[in-house]
């Protein structure tokens, strides 16, 4: 997953200029990498509790309410009915009004499938709706040459895959199996880079 991280970041900066629409998502995919090797220093040397383990907990909600916010402005921007933008801008704020609740409940623990699996139900509906309205309007430029269609492919598959595998993986009985099945959560994301290099290097719009 960091390999696919830093070659999406490393053509996002190259590409920083051909796509306007684009360009939150290098930042999206820095601060992606910089959470990942912060937990990779902080679950391997620092103890359970530990004031670096607060801190990376820490930076994993703000990342998540950072892609949650990125992915909702991007998909409202290619969203033309007033409607379906309302429903957006609706289930976003449920969205953040379930996350507030749950801190509440769950405060001073962490329980990171409270935090995401919330941010997945509410993410997938935003990009359903991008979908349907992609198949009610004409568009001459091909479907793989669209930017937002590869991006929201990822995001989509991303969090619908999520779901399932963050609700059944406390599940799986020892440690052991929960570490293997959460790993593929990181196969999911590296799915997600690779659509947004393939996003990165659609014609500029």
């Amino acid at each position: 997953m960091i390999f696919s991280t830093i070659a999406a970041l490393a053509i996002g900066i190259k590409r920083y200029n051909y796509h306007r629409n684009l360009r939150i998502f290098t930042w999206y995919i820095a601060f992606s990498l910089l959470t990942d090797l912060a937990g990779c220093y902080a679950y391997s040397y620092c103890p359970k509790g530990s004031f670096p383990m607060k801190v990376v907990n820490a930076m994993t909600i703000v990342f998540s309410l950072f892609e949650f916010v990125v992915c909702n402005l991007f998909i409202l921007h290619y969203i033309s009915s007033p409607r379906r933008r309302r429903i957006i801008r609706i289930s976003g704020l449920l969205y953040f009004a379930v996350l507030i609740f749950v801190v509440f409940v769950t405060y001073p623990l962490y329980y990171d499938e409270y935090y995401t699996v919330p941010e997945a139900i509410f993410l997938v509906i935003p990009c359903l709706i991008y979908f349907y309205e992609l198949f009610l309007t004409r568009n001459f430029r091909p479907l793989t040459h669209q930017p937002a269609f590869w991006v929201v492919t990822g995001v989509l598959f991303l969090n619908a895959c999520d779901i399932p595998l963050l609700v059944t993986a406390n599940f799986m009985g020892s440690a052991h199996n929960f570490n293997e099945a959460y790993s593929l959560n990181y196969v999911l994301y590296s799915i997600l880079f690779v659509l947004l290099i393939r996003a990165f290097l659609c014609p500029p719009e």
